[in-house]
């Protein structure tokens, strides 16, 4: 499908003769039927006829099929934020005695469900070098139900094979899990490589202007009818209409967004990949990225994600780079409008990351939809203060 057509139209037809230019927002928490046999009906179907909001709701109906359209899978589920989108995609997979195969690294809250609270119900799990497609199928056990990938993964953006993964997963009967946030569905298309769930942030580019916080998750018919009915009715943690009318806004946009971003991030990239003071850059489009074969493979597209390590292990110095930039805010998300830098010092003892091994000089840069000069002068003054 034409991507203008899943971005401005798709879902979209109302029952008010094509009145309204923007979809309504269906601000209702329960729907009321004319008779016991409809409202009967509705509660047969409630995946897809409206019968309470923690179900099925107009407003977020659209945001489904044009999410779903956009990742080319039968279905979507909208989730109140990205790690909730995850935690029902894993738990709908996976019980006690089952192990999961998952890369190296990946998203905190997404580790710390594997690691840290289905190892309390006895779900085992290994965590493979995120690069190496070969070690990942290595580690697949007579019991593993399910095998996690990012690609690319967290902060350093290595890449797996995919579709050698899924071949060798369906030959085994193991199900796939992909964290496709960082490419978004414009750059790469995981169902069409035999992915079975794919997962976003949608926080991050599809929703794209930092004032909603959601997850995806999209997948075929017979998985999404099984969450459906367990894990998403279940857990609840949906999205309001609001917020998924929100992300209906931010999707017609979504593709000059993206635009803007990359080539913003093509040109700070090229900067800081010769740039004196940077030790290394992370960037799935720079000419030092070790896995080119696969950018090729798989990605259409670049994003504005990158991540630097700064040519200091002084950890005041990092600081003062940090609070010398002005056009990167200092913030943890990204996707949005604005720049940001994520410096990965702030993880080594917080509450929720704790990890005191991090790289005091690693810092985590999305570029944003600001000027590249703005970008590339801020980054220059900052820089300075490195010796």
């Amino acid at each position: 499908m034409n991507i203008d057509d899943i971005l401005f139209h798709l879902g979209e037809s109302t029952p008010f003769g094509g009145t309204s230019a923007s979809p309504p927002i269906y601000q209702t928490s329960n729907f009321i039927f004319p008779t016991l046999d409809h409202m009967k009906t509705a509660l047969q179907h409630e995946d897809h006829i409206p019968f309470y909001t923690r179900g099925a709701n107009p407003t977020v109906q659209v945001l489904q099929e044009k999410i779903a359209a956009l990742e080319e899978t039968e279905h979507s589920l909208i989730f109140a934020s990205g790690s909730a989108a995850i935690t029902a995609a894993i738990i709908s997979q996976v019980k006690a005695g089952d192990h999961i195969v998952c890369v190296s690294n990946p998203y905190s809250w997404t580790k710390k469900l594997i690691e840290g609270i289905l190892a309390k119900f006895s779900v085992a799990s290994d965590f493979v070098e995120a690069s190496d497609t070969e070690a990942i199928l290595a580690h697949v056990r007579e019991n593993t139900r399910l095998i996690y990938l990012e690609s690319p993964n967290s902060w350093t953006y290595e890449m797996q094979d995919i579709e050698v993964i899924t071949t060798f997963a369906k030959q085994q009967g193991i199900r796939t899990i992909l964290d496709n946030s960082c490419a978004s569905p414009l750059y790469q298309k995981p169902a069409r490589y035999g992915v079975d769930i794919i997962v976003h942030s949608s926080t991050k580019y599809l929703s794209g202007h930092a004032d909603v916080v959601s997850g995806v998750l999209c997948t075929s018919s017979d998985i999404y009818l099984s969450i459906f009915k367990n894990e998403y009715m279940t857990f609840g943690a949906i999205i309001s209409p609001l917020e998924a009318w929100l992300m209906i806004r931010s999707l017609r946009s979504l593709e000059l967004r993206m635009e803007k971003v990359s080539k913003n991030a093509l040109e700070v990239a090229r900067f800081l990949e010769k740039h004196p003071k940077i030790a290394q850059l992370f960037y799935t489009h720079s000419e030092s990225f070790a896995q080119p074969e696969l950018v090729e493979k798989y990605l259409s597209g670049n994003g504005g994600l990158m991540t630097i390590d700064l040519k200091t292990n002084n950890a005041h110095q990092v600081e003062q780079f940090c609070n010398t930039l002005k056009r990167f805010k200092l913030g943890c998300s990204w996707g949005g409008f604005e720049s940001l830098a994520f410096p990965a010092i702030t993880t080594m003892s917080s509450l929720n990351y704790n990890k005191p091994d991090t790289a005091i000089n690693r810092i985590r840069l999305y570029v944003g939809l600001e000027d590249s000069g703005l970008l590339i002068d801020d980054l220059t003054n900052a820089l300075e203060i490195i010796d």
